[in-house]
């Protein structure tokens, strides 16, 4: 038997997790978007990434549709865009400035909010659950530097003091 939801919920918020809005457009070419936590960068060989979008997501069909995708990397001070794109807003780039990326059909690219993104095509989509996995090749991105927004037990926080990690080889 599977562990009860909130547990479920509970264990998950326990790993603190960078945070990230994924972009794509609609029919119309207007930006939608979203946070999410689950990102993964799958490969080096080829370069790719996969992101997990839950089924009752606005943004779900327009990704499904538009078959490419920005992973915007937020940097610490954007918890209110995070707080938007989390929301249920359906204008959600109002306001908001952003670039079009070519390498992932023009989805947006948040450099403002961001210290780094990938422009992904999606090569793979897997149902799992609830969810929708999307597995996107890295067709571009650029690092812009800062500090990571984080997220951890439903709650934004900076990233601590850098400590540098010991090297390991052969792991």
């Amino acid at each position: 038997m599977a562990v009860p939801r909130d547990v479920y919920r509970a264990v998950s918020a326990s790993f603190p997790t960078g945070v990230v809005i994924v972009t794509t457009l609609d029919e119309a070419g207007q930006p939608k978007g979203l946070l999410n936590q689950t990102f993964v960068g799958l490969s080096t060989d080829p370069p790719l990434m996969l992101v997990s979008i839950d089924k009752t997501s606005r943004t779900l069909p327009h990704l499904q549709q538009h078959g490419a995708f920005v992973i915007n990397f937020l940097r610490e001070g954007s918890e209110d865009l995070a707080t938007l794109f989390a929301s249920k807003v359906d204008e959600k780039f109002s306001g908001v400035r952003w670039a079009p990326s070519p390498q992932a059909r023009g989805a947006a690219i948040l450099r403002d909010a961001s210290i780094a993104y990938a422009a992904c095509v999606v090569t793979r989509t897997i149902e799992a659950g609830d969810h929708w996995i999307f597995i996107g090749s890295v067709e571009a991105g650029e690092v812009f530097g800062g500090a990571p927004l984080m997220y951890y037990r439903r709650s934004f926080a900076a990233w601590p003091e850098k400590r540098p990690a010991p090297p390991v080889e052969g792991a």
